[in-house]
C-alpha cells in the first residue's frame, strides 16, 4: 500500500500540472492531510465539471467507478449500482470517465462532460447506458433531444480543450491507481478490478 501511495502521488503532481492555475488543490492538502480517507482523495484531482454523481457529498458510503460507455461490464453493473443508488440514502455513486476500449469512447465521455456543463450530466450519462443494441449518432441525437440539451453548445464545448483536460485527468488518475480495463472501483478504501455482483458491492458497504 506504501508504494501504490508512492505512485500515485507521482501521477496526481503530472495530473495536477494540467489542472487551471486557479485550482484550490495542494500536494499538501492531497497528500498529507490525514482528515480524509486516501480513496477520497482522488475526488479532489478531478474538476467538478467531470463528477457524474449520484447521491450526497457527505454520504456515508463512497463507490467510484472508472467507466468506459462502450464497456458491456460497465452497463451490466450500472442497473445494480442505480438499485443501490434507489435503495440506499447513505451511499453515493460517483462515475469518472476512462474511455480505453476506442477513439468513439473519449468522443463520448467528452459529451458527457459537456453534458454535465448544462447540469444534465447525469441524466445523459443514465441513457447512454440504457441504450438497447448499439450506441449511434441517431441515439444519441434523440436522447439530446428527449433531455432538452442545448445540441449546439453541446458540441461547440465538447471540442473545448477544456473538457479533452478533465478527461485525460480522469483517465490518468485511474491509470494511476491501477485501473487498467473497465469497470474498476473503490468501494469505500476497497480497490476493485473488474466486474462485481451487487452482493459484493453490498457486503462492502458500512
Amino acid at each position: 500500500m506504501r508504494y501504490f501511495k508512492r505512485m500515485f502521488l507521482v501521477v496526481i503532481i503530472t495530473a495536477l500540472s494540467c489542472l487551471p492555475a486557479n485550482s484550490e488543490m495542494t500536494i499538501e492538502k492531497l497528500f498529507f492531510d490525514n482528515s480524509e480517507p486516501f480513496h477520497l482523495k482522488i475526488l479532489k484531482v478531478i474538476p467538478e465539471e467531470g463528477i457524474i454523481q449520484i447521491g450526497e457529498d457527505d454520504a456515508k458510503n463512497t463507490i467510484i467507478e472508472f467507466m468506459d460507455y462502450f464497456c458491456g461490464y460497465c452497463k451490466k453493473v450500472h442497473t445494480e449500482l442505480l438499485e443501490i443508488a434507489n435503495e440506499r440514502d447513505d451511499t453515493r455513486i460517483v462515475f469518472l470517465q476512462h474511455p480505453i476500449l476506442s477513439e468513439s469512447s473519449k468522443v463520448l465521455a467528452n459529451m458527457v462532460v459537456a453534458a454535465n456543463m448544462q447540469n444534465k450530466g447525469i441524466e445523459f450519462h443514465n441513457a447512454l447506458f440504457s441504450i438497447n443494441g448499439n450506441i449511434n449518432n441517431e441515439k444519441i441525437k434523440q436522447i439530446v433531444e428527449e433531455l432538452g440539451i442545448n445540441g449546439a453548445k453541446l458540441n461547440i464545448d465538447m471540442s473545448k480543450e477544456e473538457v479533452k483536460k478533465i478527461v485525460g485527468v480522469s483517465s490518468f488518475v485511474a491509470n494511476g491507481t491501477g485501473a487498467r480495463g473497465t469497470p474498476t472501483f473503490f468501494i469505500n478504501e476497497e480497490f476493485v478490478v473488474g466486474y462485481i455482483s451487487i452482493e459484493k458491492i453490498k457486503s462492502l458497504l458500512k
